[in-house]
């Protein structure tokens, strides 16, 4: 069964992860258009990728509490997809 996963992440200049507990999931992450400079997204491999405001980004099969994510504070970026 699969569970449909919609979140609002309130960023700030700390990493977030996107999940408080272990969750495989296929989700788009969506960076508000509204958020004035690019989040910083970093994977289970250190990496980081810099992305701009209303971009979107997709993960397929991943641990969602492994992905990071920061900016300033007062940005957002939202997760919809599902798990399972």
């Amino acid at each position: 069964m699969r569970n449909f996963i919609a979140l609002k992440i309130d960023l700030d200049s700390n990493y977030a992860a996107l999940s408080a507990t272990p969750l495989v999931a296929t989700c788009t992450l969506t960076f508000a258009h509204t958020n004035t400079q690019d989040a910083t997204l970093k994977g289970t491999d250190g990496k980081e990728l810099l992305i701009p405001p209303s971009a979107q980004y997709r993960l397929e099969r991943v641990d969602i509490s492994r992905i990071e994510v920061k900016s300033k504070s007062g940005e957002c970026v939202y997760v919809v997809g599902h798990g399972g």
